[in-house]
Order: C-alpha cells, then sequence, then structure tokens
C-alpha cells in the first residue's frame, strides 16, 4: 500500500458512514409534488432503517426503496475523491463537502421523480455559505453570494419562457450551483454552466436518436448541472 492510498483511505471512510442517511433522505423525498414525504414502505415497514438498506430494496417485500444498490456509495466515493482533488482545505472544504452531501441528494431525487425539493436546495444553500462565511474570504464569498443569485435569476428567466418544460426545481438549485462555482470565479461560473447545459441536451438528443426518449419528453436537468460543478470544483487549478 502507497503513502497516497493510506492517507486517502481515511479521508474517504467517512463518505461512507453517512451514506445511510444519504439514502433514507433520498427515499423519503422520491415522491411525487402532491404526495407527502415518505416515512414507510408500501408494506409498513419504516424507512429507517430497516426498508433503506445497501440493496436500495425493502427488507421484507423487496421492492425498490431508493437507488439502486451501491449508487449512492459509489457517488459518494466519488465525490469524496474529487474533494480531495481539489485542495481545498479548512472551512472551504467544510463547506463543499456540505454542498456535495446536498447535491448528492438532489441528484438521486431528481432523477427517481424529476423533483428538486426545496426545502433541501434551501438547507444545502445556508449551509454552504455559513461554512464559507467562516472563512473570512469577504470578496470570494460575496462573489459566491451574487452568482449564486445571478444564476438563479437566468433560470428563472429560462423557466418563465419555457412555460412548464422546466420545472421550478431548476432556477432553485442554480442558487447553490452558481454560489460553489462563483466562489472560485466568474468564468467557472460560466463553464460550469455551459458544460451542464451542453451535457443534458446532448443527452437527449442521443435518447431521442436512439428511440429510448419521445419527443417533448423532458429529462432531470439537475444531474447534468450537479455534475458539470462537481467536476469544475474537483479540477479547479
Amino acid at each position: 500500500m502507497t503513502a497516497t492510498t493510506a492517507t486517502r483511505r481515511p479521508r474517504v471512510l467517512p463518505a461512507l458512514a453517512v451514506t445511510p442517511m444519504l439514502r433514507w433522505t433520498i427515499a423519503a423525498h422520491s415522491v411525487p409534488d402532491d404526495q407527502p414525504w415518505r416515512t414507510a414502505c408500501s408494506c409498513g415497514l419504516p424507512l429507517w432503517d430497516y426498508a433503506v438498506r445497501l440493496s436500495g430494496r425493502c427488507v421484507r417485500c423487496g421492492q425498490r426503496v431508493g437507488p439502486p444498490s451501491g449508487a449512492v456509495e459509489a457517488a459518494a466515493v466519488v465525490a469524496a475523491l474529487g474533494l480531495l482533488a481539489s485542495g481545498l482545505t479548512g472551512w472551504p472544504l467544510a463547506a463543499y463537502a456540505w454542498w456535495t452531501t446536498g447535491m448528492i441528494v438532489l441528484a438521486f431525487i431528481d432523477l427517481a421523480v424529476m423533483r428538486l425539493p426545496h426545502r433541501i436546495t434551501a438547507i444545502t444553500t445556508a449551509g454552504f455559505l455559513g461554512l464559507l462565511a467562516a472563512d473570512g474570504s469577504t470578496a470570494a464569498l460575496i462573489r459566491a453570494v451574487t452568482a449564486g443569485l445571478v444564476l438563479a435569476a437566468f433560470f428563472t428567466v429560462v423557466a418563465v419562457a419555457a412555460r412548464g418544460q422546466l420545472g421550478w426545481g431548476d432556477p432553485a438549485l442554480a442558487a447553490p450551483i452558481g454560489a460553489a462555482l462563483g466562489w472560485y470565479g466568474w468564468t467557472d461560473l460560466y463553464g460550469g454552466t455551459l458544460l451542464g447545459l451542453g451535457a443534458a441536451a446532448i443527452t437527449g438528443l442521443v435518447l431521442r436518436r436512439t428511440g429510448r426518449l419521445t419527443r417533448g419528453t423532458p429529462i432531470p436537468l439537475g444531474p447534468f448541472l450537479i455534475a458539470a460543478a462537481t467536476l469544475v470544483v474537483a479540477v479547479h487549478p
């Protein structure tokens, strides 16, 4: 075992330790807009901590109540490695770890039911900005807040123009996405946003060309924006 491997393994383990809570949060919120949060499997077994396990299926009836086996765990490990690669330390590292946790939850919920719960978005944004504020980098914090507002305003205009083709969860998600990218700089904000939108457009085109998606059927935008922003944070010099 190399010294690098030995150093990274303990730092990745905390990411795996929180995955049961992430699975529970994802399963509880993966319901249609007009339905209350889920607290139990349809067979009556409580989500925490019986129905939500690594397999993603209820241990009593076998019904799928969460993401596929290992999916959340893999996402958490990749995110943790990305944070290590970013070189962040101190309060910024804590802020982006909090942000990444919220983004994982939102991405899986959007993939499952095409919604982005405002509660989770708000908690993620508030915690992220609060931890950044503790770092004391006033100029970077102001830029992050401004970038979040600018990107949220942009997606709000797009949502209005799209007339229902873009959900209101996306403008809300744009706030923490913009803040996370804007903390680094405006170039990162533009690049990360274009990367996410471009990836979503190409994916939609490919799915329609291959017959896996019918014309007019939307695809969740959130996971693409989240993945792009996470990549920009990880590779930022």
